[in-house]
């Protein structure tokens, strides 16, 4: 028993420390910006340790450019998006990409932002991140959501953007809200090719969509199911990958 409490209290000091820490990173960086966290969507905040350099944290700030909320109670924002990537012990700004007014959350309301450090390595030398942005409608008849893929790499001394705001899942459809609708689903990630072009690896879609129709037959709903596989090649063209 002994054991298990203090095992609790230092999961819990450990947390507390590193949100602590995480608090002081994002406090420094906005100085460095001349930003308040009044300035910025704070729920839509993230941060990661870059796992090829972990001596470097990645965050993505969503600043304000437009917050404002209707006689509804229904939000509009429209963020521009900071992407940094700081010194975990020094707080100092090592690279950062600002894109104005990146985001729009309105009648598709920007649900989630989650940061990609997945495996793409585009030659010997360059590794690029991603970020997905993710948005969904709250129709119940008619609903909708997408996520969108942004990649980007540190080159020449810089951050930039090789890949933009690229629709790697969607899902939407039109039913009854009882049983009779039709739906397409899709959902993608990203292979490395083994052929270059400008000196990046090609990127290689892979989707598969299912597409459901639903009926209903006395007193059954009946569903009729089917797929389909696709794939793209995306090509860098010495600026962005199309």
């Amino acid at each position: 028993m002994k054991k298990a409490i203090t095992l609790l209290l230092l999961t819990f000091f450990f947390y507390h420390a590193n949100a602590q820490e995480n608090s002081r990173l994002l406090d420094n960086v906005l100085s460095q910006l001349k930003l308040n966290k009044k300035d910025i969507h704070e729920p839509l905040y993230r941060e990661k340790v870059l796992p090829n350099k972990p001596s470097n944290t990645l965050m993505v700030i969503p600043k304000y450019r437009v917050n404002e909320t209707d006689e509804y109670g229904n939000l509009y924002l429209e963020l521009d998006a900071y992407i940094i990537i700081a010194d975990n012990t020094s707080g100092k700004i090592l690279y950062k990409y600002i894109e104005p007014n990146a985001w729009t959350s309105d009648a598709m309301a920007l649900w989630d932002i989650t940061i990609d450090t997945g495996l793409y390595q585009l030659n010997e030398n360059t590794r690029a991140f991603g970020i997905r942005a993710s948005y969904r409608n709250g129709s119940q008849p008619n609903p909708s959501h997408n996520t969108d893929l942004s990649l980007y790499i540190v080159q020449n001394n810089t951050l930039e953007q090789i890949l933009n705001n690229y629709k790697i899942d969607s899902a939407g459809g039109e039913w009854d809200t009882k049983c009779a609708g039709e739906f397409e689903d899709s959902t993608g990630h990203i292979d490395i090719d083994k052929n270059k072009t400008n000196g990046f690896k090609n990127l290689i879609v892979k989707s598969k969509t299912t597409y459901t129709k639903s009926i209903s037959i006395k007193d059954d709903c009946v569903e009729k199911v089917t797929h389909k596989n696709s794939t793209k090649i995306l090509k860098y063209n010495g600026k962005t990958y199309q």
